[in-house]
């Protein structure tokens, strides 16, 4: 499989450009979520019960599912990367590029799950 300048470069470019722009909503996201659980806390340590009690608002919940869906492309963008550059092999590559989004997907379904039933806990 040769590729030349043009094919790689444009194949490449826009996972490099959503691989920053993700790094800077995660940036962002981190600053509330460091907020959220330290300022708003008001000097307490944060409980388990501190956490319930603000999962029942609807921002709570909000921001955590982009901070999950912000980490989880930018860390296995990033890992499909370096696998990418180190296997040449087009089988090796789909085997990969197929773990790799299955680790993505049951990642997504146990956070969201665990999102879910944080917000169910507050409204029971």
């Amino acid at each position: 499989m040769n590729k030349d300048f043009k094919q790689t470069s444009r194949s490449g470019s826009l996972a490099w450009l959503l691989q920053r722009i993700s790094a800077v909503i995660l940036f962002v996201l981190l600053v509330l979520h460091f907020v959220t659980y330290h300022f708003l806390a008001q000097g307490r340590a944060v409980s388990y019960r501190w956490v319930i009690e603000r999962a029942g608002s609807w921002w709570f919940p909000l921001l955590q599912f982009a901070f999950l869906l912000a980490a989880l492309y930018h860390g296995l963008n990033g890992v499909w990367s370096v696998l990418e550059d180190y296997t040449s092999n087009r089988y090796w590559r789909l085997v990969w590029y197929s773990l790799v989004v299955m680790v993505g997907v049951v990642l997504l379904f146990v956070g969201t799950l665990t999102i879910v039933k944080l917000y169910t806990l507050k409204a029971a």
